[in-house]
């Protein structure tokens, strides 16, 4: 299976967008991550329903009033629709992240992977005509999402 036979159309904002304006978006579509494009159409970064709620506690600032670009993730980690499913579940796991832009070779927006829709469509058992996501899949990259750093001790 591909990122294309999962992904889905994507909503994105842009950097000069306020936050106001991204979080409309997300109620609007009921999600809680968007892609950032710039005026080129690439990705340049994401930010989540999280980074907003966050940013403005931080500067106790009214949404309307902050940028994209002054909160979104800078790093955006992508994948390509023709990737396999488990390559993308790799770099999930890599970057301990949840949600992946689907870009093609120039970086444009085609769409969005969420671990989410990958869980819809994993299956227990291996069959011929199949080739994944399997639940085994789907259990490594949350458990490396959400595995908590060992503290250092200091003595």
């Amino acid at each position: 299976m591909k990122v294309q036979d999962v992904m889905r159309v994507a909503r994105f904002t842009t950097p000069e967008s306020s936050l106001a304006a991204a979080g409309h978006v997300m109620a609007e579509v009921d999600c809680g991550v968007l892609p950032v494009v710039q005026a080129g159409g690439q990705v340049v970064g994401v930010i989540t329903d999280r980074d907003i709620c966050l940013a403005l506690a931080a500067r106790d600032s009214r949404p309307s009033t902050v940028d994209v670009r002054d909160v979104m993730s800078k790093a955006a980690y992508t994948c390509h629709p023709e990737h396999p499913i488990q390559e993308a579940l790799r770099r999930m796991r890599d970057h301990s992240v949840r949600r992946l832009p689907v870009v093609d070779s120039a970086g444009s927006l085609k769409g969005i992977l969420s671990l989410d829709d990958v869980v819809l469509e994993a299956r227990m058992v291996h069959r011929d005509d199949f080739t994944g996501p399997f639940y085994a899949d789907v259990v490594r990259t949350l458990k490396a999402i959400y595995e908590h750093p060992v503290p250092a001790v200091v003595s």
